[in-house]
Order: C-alpha cells, then sequence, then structure tokens
C-alpha cells in the first residue's frame, strides 16, 4: 500500500494478533473481559491497518466495516478503532503517516467518508474530522422513579440471554429502527450487530430486558449495575409511556443502588418526563466524528441539484478534494485554485461536516467564524436546504 525507504503500511498477518492485543493493552484502559470479548469476536487481521519500520510495527488502527444510513441511504463505511502507537517510540510521525494512508485507501474504495470516537478530538481535527453526533448523559436518583408504574397487567419483562437472544432479535431491531426514523445518520442494526452488542453485554456484565404489552415489542433496556449506580447504556421505546414502563423496572433496584446514568440521543429531552427537571442532572457532549473523502458524492446523495450554490472546499490533506463545487442542474467538481474561482462560500473539509450533517445550522456557522461567505443571498437558502439534524451513533467498536 505505501512505503518509503525503510517504513511500511499494510494489513496485518494472522500471527500477528498477540502484537495487536499488546498494542491495545499499552494504550487504552479496558478491562480484561472488553479486550477479550474484542479480540474473540470483532478483530479481523484483515482489518487491522499496521506501519512498519525497520520490519517492527510501531502504529496500528483497526478499520471496522459498518453500513450506516446517512440521509436514507445505506453506506459501506469504515469505524476507525484503536489508533495507537508503540508507547516507547512515540512523537515520529508514524500515527500521522499511518492516518493518511487510511484516508486515502479508503477514498480509493469509494468510501464518502469514515467515522470515529477520538480520546482527543484535537489530534483528529488535524486530519479533516470534525464532530457530527452528540450523546445525552443524564443523572438522577432512582428514587426519581417511584412514579413510573406500569399501567395495566397484560405485559412481560423478559431478560434476553445467551441462550434465548435470537428469539428476540427481530423484535429489538424493530424497536431501534422506529427510533432512528428521524434520525439523519445512523447505523443499521441487523441480527448479526445486535447478537454482537448481546454477547458484548455480557461479557461487560450488562443485562438486557425487552418489554412486552398485548404481545407486542415495546422498548428495550440495556444496563450494568455497578456499585451504587445504575448506568443504562441504551433504552429505545415505540413512545414516553413504554419508556417510562422500561424504566419502571429500574426501580426495582433501589435497596441497591441510589443513583442512576442514562445514555440517549440528542435532543431527547428525557427530563421532561419526570416531574421535577431541576433534579435531572443533563450534560450534552460531542461523541462521534466523520471525515468526509468524497464531498462530491455527499452533495448528490443530499439531492443538493439545483441549489445554485458555488462552494470552494480546502482540504490541507486529501488535495485533490480541493477546488470548486458547483450544484447547478449537475453537481460538478473543479480542481482550480481560490483565486480563479469564483464561489459564494468557501469552508475547510472539517467545518463541512457541521454543515452537511446539520450539527450547526449556516447561521451558527458564521457566528463561529468557521465559513467565510461571498455572497449574502445564499445564506437564506442554505437555511432552507441544509436545516439542523440530529444523529445517533453510540458505538464503542
Amino acid at each position: 500500500m505505501c512505503s518509503g525507504g525503510i517504513m511500511k503500511i499494510r494489513y496485518a498477518k494472522k500471527s500477528e494478533k498477540e502484537i495487536a492485543i499488546k498494542f491495545w493493552k499499552d494504550s487504552f484502559k479496558d478491562s480484561e473481559e472488553q479486550i477479550k470479548f474484542y479480540f474473540d469476536n470483532i478483530y479481523n487481521e484483515k482489518n487491522y491497518l499496521v506501519l512498519e519500520d525497520n520490519s517492527k510495527i510501531v502504529s496500528s488502527l483497526h478499520e471496522n466495516n459498518y453500513i450506516f444510513n446517512f440521509n436514507n441511504e445505506s453506506i459501506k463505511s469504515k469505524y476507525i478503532v484503536g489508533v495507537s502507537s508503540d508507547i516507547t517510540i512515540r512523537n515520529k510521525g508514524y500515527m500521522s503517516k499511518l492516518l493518511i494512508s487510511m484516508l486515502e485507501n479508503s477514498k480509493k474504495k469509494d468510501m464518502p467518508f469514515v467515522f470515529l470516537t477520538p480520546i482527543n478530538p484535537k489530534i483528529y481535527r488535524k486530519f479533516g474530522f470534525e464532530y457530527f453526533s452528540n450523546i445525552e448523559y443524564y443523572n438522577f436518583s432512582i428514587e426519581e422513579l417511584a412514579n413510573f408504574k406500569l399501567l395495566n397487567n397484560d405485559y412481560s419483562y423478559i431478560e434476553i440471554n445467551e441462550k434465548n437472544k435470537k428469539s428476540y432479535l427481530v423484535d429489538l431491531i424493530k424497536i431501534y429502527n422506529s427510533n432512528m426514523k428521524d434520525k439523519f445518520c445512523y447505523l443499521e442494526r441487523d441480527n448479526f450487530y445486535f447478537d454482537k452488542i448481546l454477547k458484548e453485554t455480557s461479557s461487560d456484565e450488562m443485562k438486557t430486558f425487552i418489554l412486552y404489552k398485548d404481545k407486542k415489542a415495546c422498548a428495550y433496556i440495556i444496563f450494568g449495575l455497578y456499585e451504587e449506580n445504575i448506568e443504562i447504556r441504551e433504552c429505545m421505546a415505540l413512545d414516553s409511556i413504554s419508556y417510562k414502563e422500561i424504566l419502571a423496572l429500574i426501580y426495582g433496584y433501589r435497596d441497591y443502588y441510589k443513583n442512576v446514568s442514562l445514555a440517549s440521543p440528542n435532543n431527547s429531552s428525557i427530563e421532561f418526563l419526570f416531574e421535577n427537571q431541576l433534579n435531572i442532572e443533563k450534560i450534552v457532549k460531542p461523541f462521534m466524528m466523520m471525515r468526509v473523502l468524497n464531498p462530491l458524492a455527499i452533495f448528490k446523495n443530499l439531492k443538493l441539484k439545483n441549489s445554485n450554490i458555488k462552494i470552494y472546499i480546502e482540504d490541507k490533506i486529501l488535495k485533490e478534494n480541493t477546488g470548486l463545487y458547483s450544484l447547478n442542474n449537475e453537481i460538478s467538481f473543479s480542481n482550480i485554485t481560490e483565486e480563479k474561482a469564483s464561489y459564494d462560500l468557501k469552508i475547510d473539509i472539517a467545518d463541512l461536516i457541521f454543515l452537511i450533517t446539520g450539527y450547526f445550522s449556516i447561521d451558527d456557522l458564521i457566528k463561529l467564524n468557521k465559513v467565510n461567505i461571498k455572497n449574502g443571498n445564499i445564506i437564506k437558502k442554505l437555511n432552507k436546504i441544509l436545516n439542523k439534524k440530529n444523529s445517533y451513533l453510540y458505538e464503542f467498536i
């Protein structure tokens, strides 16, 4: 794939799994169970990209393949995890070379974007990554759930485990998909995916329950019990009544646990299911970053033909993306310099992510000085065609 003198970038060999495990252990704080789960169930040497210097692996990353739903289109992409370098030889630019090679290679494979969850976003912004989705974290006393009661007798909670899980995968997918209807970008989950999540949660000693009312699956919850806290990793329901009813289950643990934390998609306003919003702590944090590899493909996906807008994009890493994008009766690209281009707005490849995913509106980007507007008349138009949206990606591996 890439070699310069004694440096070489390639995918790993079957025999190099132990090296991959050592890199992971040296770089991340995951428990032995989590590491074992990843390398038993997810790891594939064909997706493990390594950089060799003098025949020694010095930097590596994992490219996990997923299908993302982006503006109602199923798109194959990669979720990048485990980016790490040999702890004894840092600051040699190895990680930088590896990341750039991964971006170039992904673009050659016709992927319009790739994703990652950063430990430090500052590192990845240099490579054109930017946030596009938030997670809301709620913290409250378990006593806040005292009024969350079931309304009738025709219901059942079923705990899903390794033995019975195959019977419930279809219903889990239905509930998840129902919650994704209004999301701009999310991960497409199938039987294989939920099977993997359930394996992961059981290896992490978490519990999963599904709620049936009148024999219809209405909600599910995945949570862990830790010292004095209950941590809800995901809770999805068909409606707010079912949501409260699945949370009522948590109240059953009140004699042993005092506090509850709950992760939820952006703009879910969970605090308004409770009687006193002031007792519910809510923290919103950016979670997932995206890197656009092919702006032309994205403009086509967004159906921006006939928008009559000219956007100049600068990409310092994948320089072939730099140039003028004309969204007229055809969506076209011209690899010309800024001086020669006549454009309505100029934006960096990373800040473009805010705009295309609706993380920020054009007005927000102007306030944050993330966009250079040459033609003020297009602001109204951009607000109309690229409005604010919510995405949901809460993945760890």
